[in-house]
């Protein structure tokens, strides 16, 4: 059998996707299953077995380029066809059962409605609520191998740090500055935490938010070490995989703190939680009443908002405490 799954090209977005081909997986163990990735998030995919080949899709290609690369899909004759984006890539291929062009979602999660399509798919395939969390699978989607392990532990030793895991993640950059939350609250946040429970904080990111986590830890000497920019993204889910917690905006790093399974506190502000937050035992959203401050940001499109409505350091304290004051699953 062979199923085509036509993800996205935003690292988040297509993190939220994985959970979609883990589904065909213990559906379909046998098959051969081809993703669509953009050139930018192919490193959310490239590690997983689970895919039997990537194929790269880029929107700003030449019409020859995309020519060529439905050229390459025909190739194959596919049993399933799930467009996660909406294209017309399931009709320009050779399928037995494509998911619908135009489609009427149940869910407001982005997340749940890539589960959805599952459902508009086959009424057989396999769906596993969003809210149980990632840890309820009984397969889990693999962003690192091995090797990112090994590098992540070199690292560690680089920077003189011995524990292997258990320390605390924070991610305080995002690809868009308006879902920033402002550094001198991460840094209130770390000083904190740090006080209350001795662990050391470990900054993440790309090497564009290196200079957002190097002003953090600038006032927080000895307590934090910056890794943004020293990591591809399977390397850093690694990191993530081994920490007690992550606290992140709404960013790739935090939809990799909940499918990995790690205690998540997850930012929100100019972005809609219940569109790409979790619900589930690890996962805390940390925000505040949007209808209550005065920005009015709800008349404002989504590409314009960018404010916290007031959200202090004391609640992602207290978010952060209640994850890491959990009880552990026996």
């Amino acid at each position: 059998m062979n199923i085509l799954v036509v993800t996205l090209s935003n690292f988040g977005d297509v993190i939220m996707t994985t959970q979609v081909i883990m589904a065909l997986r213990r559906k379909f163990p046998q098959a051969r299953i081809t993703a669509v990735v953009g050139p930018r998030a192919q490193s959310v995919l490239q590690r997983s077995p689970d895919i039997y080949r990537i194929v790269i899709y880029d929107k700003k290609a030449s019409l020859w380029e995309k020519i060529k690369f439905i050229r390459t899909l025909r190739k194959v004759k596919y049993d399933r066809v799930v467009d996660l984006r909406n294209t017309l890539i399931p009709f320009l291929v050779s399928c037995k059962k494509r998911t619908p062009l135009f489609r009427k979602f149940k869910k407001k999660n982005m997340r749940e409605r890539n589960m959805e399509l599952l459902e508009m798919l086959d009424e057989e395939a396999p769906f596993f609520p969003a809210q149980e969390g990632a840890e309820s699978l009984t397969t889990t989607f693999r962003f690192f191998n091995e090797v990112d392990e090994i590098f992540t532990l070199n690292s560690l030793d680089h920077y003189k740090i011995h524990e292997r895991s258990g320390w605390i993640v924070v991610a305080p950059g995002a690809s868009n500055e308006r879902k920033r939350w402002p550094a001198k609250y991460f840094a209130e946040v770390i000083r904190q935490l740090n006080h209350q429970t001795g662990k050391r904080v470990l900054l993440v990111g790309t090497l564009n938010e290196r200079p957002v986590a190097e002003s953090i830890a600038a006032e927080l000497p000895g307590i934090t070490s910056v890794f943004c920019g020293d990591m591809m993204l399977p390397q850093t889910a690694s990191l993530i995989s081994r920490a007690s917690l992550l606290i992140s905006n709404d960013s790739a790093n935090m939809h990799l703190g909940f499918e990995l399974g790690t205690p998540t506190v997850g930012i929100f502000g100019p972005t809609d939680h219940e569109r790409y937050g979790y619900n589930g035992p690890k996962f805390r959203i940390a925000r505040e009443d949007a209808s209550k401050c005065p920005c009015h940001s709800s008349q404002l499109s989504p590409a314009e908002r960018s404010c916290f409505h007031g959200l202090k350091p004391e609640k992602v304290i207290e978010l952060s405490l209640e994850l890491l004051n959990a009880p552990k699953a026996a």
